[in-house]
């Protein structure tokens, strides 16, 4: 069976905080950064999104390494994780640093 996971470009992997929220929505829910690479963005999350929204999702400062930034995803995947919530992946809309 084909991986249908989009990974054209090597992945940056994130050890920062993220807060994310729907578009849609003004309630925030925190989560751990995983990976950002292309047009790909992977975190863990305390709430699941459905697949298809928008997202705005915030990740921290990495000392050293990237600024703030701010991506706004559409929801690829999103599946329970155990103990730590959901995983999610999102396909990169926009970005910006701060």
């Amino acid at each position: 069976m084909k991986n249908q996971e989009p990974h054209e470009s090597p992945e940056k992997p994130l050890h920062g905080k993220v807060l994310y929220r729907r578009i849609s929505d003004q309630d925030s829910f925190r989560g751990e950064g995983v990976s950002l690479g292309g047009s790909e963005l992977r975190f863990t999350g305390e709430q699941p999104l459905t697949k298809g929204e928008a997202a705005e999702v915030r990740i921290d400062a990495v000392k050293g390494l990237s600024p703030p930034l701010t991506a706004y995803i559409e929801v690829a995947t999103c599946a329970q994780d155990g103990a730590q919530g959901y995983r999610i992946e999102g396909v990169v809309k926009g970005i910006q640093s701060h």
